[in-house]
């Protein structure tokens, strides 16, 4: 009798606890989809708007195209100019500045999340303390200190300012520490008896194991980078990016009533960008999962 009202008490409780799974994931999923409904769009949106004529959008901005204007596309890249510097240029320096920043970043990044993962002192905890701490504070707030400090070393338009300002986020610090974290020490114990020290573990046995959540944390980095305008505005006015060039682009009186011509500078900037991300969506999911949950 105790068994049989034990085993249905299970069973009712498994199912008020699937119903509740179940409402949960319907609220997440209507979550999900509609902030990714509303990217796509605007994204939709933008790319009809690009093939329409201007006073035809004027008149009815969400109209379908009565004729197809894909004339946009050469005028805007024609257009799409800041001073000598034209969309192809502006191409070259966006894949310059955000591939640079990308693995500068990246490997200072991991590097040093394994070393504050692996190697518990004072020194390492206080250092994870502060680098949550650094992710609360507004970055802009820092700007102007960090102009006129970068002005002073001559690193304005200069190469070396990707070393020296984009040597790794918080951001990739601790997604690279929970993965560390993660890793049974043993690797580097079995190691160190075959007589490996700390680089050759680090070189040779980490980073090729982190290598699927160094690819994922760069694509993200990756699309960061190549949508930061304010950064190359500051720190390298005479690189422009794509980014930089459609800011500039849309401050022209002549094209903010021009809104195809505008629409059509934004989809030619964003489709690689677009591609790129949906080329590896599933493997960042899985490995920017895994680095933020610790073993």
């Amino acid at each position: 009798m105790d068994k049989a009202l034990r085993k249905s008490g299970v069973k009712l409780g498994l199912k008020k606890r699937g119903k509740k799974e179940k409402i949960v994931f319907i609220f997440a999923f209507t979550v999900f989809a509609v902030y990714a409904g509303t990217y796509l769009f605007t994204f939709g949106w933008a790319f009809i708007v690009s093939l329409r004529e201007k006073l035809e959008f004027l008149h009815n901005p969400f109209a379908l195209p009565t004729i197809l204007h894909f004339e946009n596309y050469i005028d805007a890249f024609k257009a799409l100019k800041v001073g000598e510097t034209n969309l192809l240029l502006m191409f070259v320096n966006t894949v310059w500045y955000a591939g640079g920043a990308t693995v500068i970043g990246v490997m200072a990044s991991n590097i040093l999340a394994y070393a504050v993962a692996k190697y518990k002192t004072a020194f390492t905890k206080f250092y994870y303390t502060l680098t949550i701490f650094i992710m609360l504070i507004p970055i802009i707030g820092a700007l102007p200190q960090q102009y006129i400090l970068y002005d002073n070393l001559g690193l304005i338009n200069s190469p070396m300012f990707l070393i020296t300002y984009v040597g790794g986020t918080a951001y990739q610090f601790i997604l690279f520490h929970g993965f560390y974290g993660g890793v049974s020490n043993e690797y580097a114990e079995a190691a160190k008896v075959d007589g490996a020290g700390h680089y050759t573990i680090m070189l040779k046995i980490m980073l090729p194991m982190s290598l699927p959540m160094s690819l994922a944390i760069g694509i993200i980095t990756f699309i960061g980078y190549w949508n930061d305008y304010m950064t190359v505005l500051l720190f390298l006015p005479d690189f422009p990016t794509l980014a930089t060039g459609l800011y500039l682009f849309q401050s022209q009186p002549e094209i903010r009533s021009h809104y195809p011509l505008y629409y059509a500078a934004i989809i030619m900037s964003t489709v690689p960008i677009v591609v790129l991300y949906a080329s590896f969506q599933n493997m960042i999911m899985v490995n920017t999962v895994a680095g933020g949950i610790k073993g």
